[in-house]
């Protein structure tokens, strides 16, 4: 075979720089398009697992139930003589064991609630935050966290520090952990829960008709869960904080916004999942909660409380709303658009009666989900 000239010592062609960035431009072009999707298929299963564990932990709080024919209290306070949480329970951080606390045997953790201290030798009340329990509360607990929340690897570093976080939250009910508002919630016997004073007197009939299920040194039966056990909620998802100063998300904080959710529906300014108006939950950072971030990431807290914990709405870092466990432990998917009546709203919306225990049902009652 006989070559021409012009072939002899040709080179192979490659590609030109302009074919080259044809070639980049569609491969990016194909990342962007995938991106999203690759995205919201690892979201699903994160929300997946975020279901799946409140419906774990939901079960235990039950087991606890059917053990000891009562739900956990939310939190256990020291009391005065009338058996109100002191000092003024706002601001009280005495707190000794809270629901998460109680469950963890039926969590399969027997050995953590062990080596909890609740009473020193002479038999008065260990505080959580006390050192002696430093280590246990600062016990990552990988079934209260959801996946979808960016934030809970961070210790909360307030009240003594090294406090793990936790997503899930008990239902206090729409009462505040206060001593002044006339819904308050602060034991068996106080407004928001039966109606009456600590002196047994009744307030008002309707008051208890804002109690939730699992409040201050009270939990209820499940009898007297008059509304119905799936159309009252057990527990909600709640976002750790965004801060590592931010206690919200903590599971061995037994106050509002810890591990509690209170006062989050009607008349109050945090009524609704998710809810980003200004002042929402009153967490006891007060002029912390000016930072911008909070705004950014829906997280507001009230700047003008101090050290206050009056109120705790349920948050997620789901788009478009929250998980709920009910109290027959099924849980729901509610969406951040639920009827509510806004911040200081009427009542009684929805959400409302999601909320209470035993309002006795209305109207609303007959369209359930909603």
């Amino acid at each position: 075979m006989i070559l021409s000239p012009k072939a002899v010592g040709r080179a192979p062609r490659g590609f030109t720089l302009v074919e080259l960035l044809v070639v980049i431009a569609i491969i990016g072009i194909l990342v962007a398009l995938l991106l999203p999707a690759i995205q919201a298929a690892r979201e699903a299963a994160r929300r997946a697992q975020c279901q799946s564990n409140l419906k774990n932990v939901a079960l235990a709080v039950l087991n606890y139930e059917s053990s000891q024919n009562v739900l956990p209290v939310g939190t256990v306070f020291p009391v005065d003589q009338y058996g109100d949480p002191v000092p003024a329970i706002q601001g009280n951080t005495e707190f000794t064991a809270s629901w998460v606390v109680l469950v963890l045997p039926y969590l399969e953790n027997q050995a953590l609630f062990d080596a909890f201290v609740f009473e020193n030798a002479a038999g008065n009340p260990v505080p959580m935050k006390d050192a002696q329990n430093r280590d246990e509360r600062g016990t990552v607990l990988p079934l209260m966290l959801c996946p979808s929340d960016g934030y809970n690897q961070v210790m909360y570093t307030g009240h003594g520090g090294n406090w793990a976080r936790g997503n899930y939250a008990a239902n206090v009910g729409n009462g505040a952990l206060h001593t002044t508002p006339t819904n308050r919630i602060l034991q068996a016997i106080s407004p928001g829960w039966n109606g009456k004073n600590p002196q047994g007197l009744l307030v008002n009939k309707d008051y208890h008709r804002v109690r939730g299920v699992m409040g201050p040194n009270v939990g209820s039966t499940i009898g007297q869960i008059t509304d119905g056990t799936s159309k009252t909620i057990l527990l909600g998802e709640i976002r750790a904080g965004i801060l590592p100063s931010d206690p919200r998300g903590t599971w061995a904080f037994g106050h509002a916004g810890g591990n509690l959710l209170a006062w989050y529906g009607s008349h109050g300014d945090a009524n609704g999942p998710n809810y980003c108006g200004a002042d929402a939950d009153d967490v006891g950072i007060g002029s912390l909660c000016g930072d911008s971030a909070f705004q950014a990431e829906c997280m507001t807290c009230c700047t003008i409380c101090g050290g206050a914990f009056d109120q705790a709405t349920s948050r997620s870092s789901h788009p478009g709303g929250v998980f709920l466990a009910m109290c027959d432990g099924s849980v729901q998917f509610i969406s951040d658009d639920i009827h509510t009546s806004g911040s200081y709203g009427l009542c009684c919306t929805i959400w409302d009666h999601y909320i209470a225990s035993r309002d006795d049902g209305d109207r609303y009652r007959q369209n359930w989900p909603p």
